[in-house]
């Protein structure tokens, strides 16, 4: 599988030269066309993204949600943002898959359980009246 990957990643620029040779005789210049627009929309979702990334985690921190569904979340988007920026159709077809991956709130369902545990936990308050009586 490491073999795998490794050649993989020796492969894709080659692959992505030839694709954009290849696809630039089939289209001309509306494939180059194409390639700035996805890089100017890679961009924009990097952008988008780290302008968000904060106000998300506080968003979660204030609801008790998952931080690591956020930082996932935003880690996807980001590296899906990176993938359009290099041109070729390769690493746009990955950046689009990342896109439509969805991600879950809770990857780890003991994680919420155990934290709703500890709140629990956290809540040792008696309620009720109190009255001193003189002995």
């Amino acid at each position: 599988m490491r073999l795998i990957f490794t050649l993989f990643l020796f492969l894709l620029p080659f692959l992505e030269i030839w694709g954009l040779f290849k696809f630039g005789a089939m289209y001309g210049w509306w494939f180059f066309g194409y390639i700035i627009i996805i890089a100017l929309l890679g961009w924009q979702l990097i952008q988008d993204e780290k302008a968000l990334v904060v106000s998300k985690l506080m968003s979660m921190m204030t609801q008790g949600g998952s931080l690591a569904s956020v930082i996932l979340g935003s880690a996807k988007n980001l590296l899906a943002g990176a993938l359009f920026l290099f041109p070729g159709v390769i690493t746009d077809i990955l950046g689009f898959i990342l896109l439509i991956i969805p991600i879950q709130n809770s990857p780890d369902p003991k994680y919420q359980s155990s934290q709703s545990q500890q709140d629990k936990s956290k809540n040792d308050v008696i309620e009720g009246e109190y009255r001193r009586e003189d002995d």
